[in-house]
């Protein structure tokens, strides 16, 4: 979620993050960049040892591990997110 506010000098943006639990994993709900397109990620807190982590995430740097999200899996946490508001 990102905020915009007019009162500032500037255009000035801020971001706010967004931790989710998927499939048991605490994340943090961001953006990676992929061919030149930022596509919505998550990004484990902590890594496990269980092997829903290696299914679901990927090591896309060394030591950095996300899972990208298609646009439907995106949507299905977006609504589920915001039903729970």
């Amino acid at each position: 979620m990102i905020h915009f506010y007019k009162d500032k000098p500037e255009l000035y943006v801020e971001e706010c993050k967004v931790k989710i639990y998927y499939k048991g994993i605490l994340c943090n709900l961001a953006t990676y960049r992929v061919l030149g397109e930022d596509r919505p990620a998550l990004y484990p807190v902590t890594q496990s040892n269980d092997d829903i982590f290696y299914e679901e995430f990927d090591e896309v740097h060394y030591g950095l591990w996300a899972k990208v999200l298609t646009d439907e899996e995106y949507q299905e946490i977006v609504d589920t997110v915001t039903k729970n508001e």
